[in-house]
């Protein structure tokens, strides 16, 4: 059996923390996206062509991490709303009971 020793309120907390990682994470990657395209500038060859290709490759990757992280921050909220919705279907059994 589970013991649950955890609140719905720090759940909600996590989840809003895992979305500020997220949002941390999207600008990181923009900026980053930014300072390789900008190289364009002062590296040419097909070096750079090969880096530019490789990075602009796993962008599809950055980009499901960042799903995967609003997944789990959606995850957090359900099992807090149904934590919460337990909490108080059992409040309200005990309390009908006769």
């Amino acid at each position: 059996m589970a013991i649950i020793q955890v609140t719905p309120e720090l759940l909600q907390s996590k989840a809003t923390e895992v979305r500020s990682l997220k949002s941390n994470h999207d600008e990181t990657m923009q900026k980053l996206n930014n300072l390789v395209h900008a190289l364009n500038e002062q590296w040419k060859g097909e070096a750079q062509n090969a880096f530019v290709a490789k990075f602009d490759s796993m962008q599809s990757q950055f980009k499901n991490f960042s799903e995967m992280l609003e997944g789990y921050a959606k995850l957090m909220d359900t099992a807090a709303r149904e934590i919460q919705n337990t909490d108080q279907t059992l409040k309200g059994t005990m309390q009908s009971f006769s």
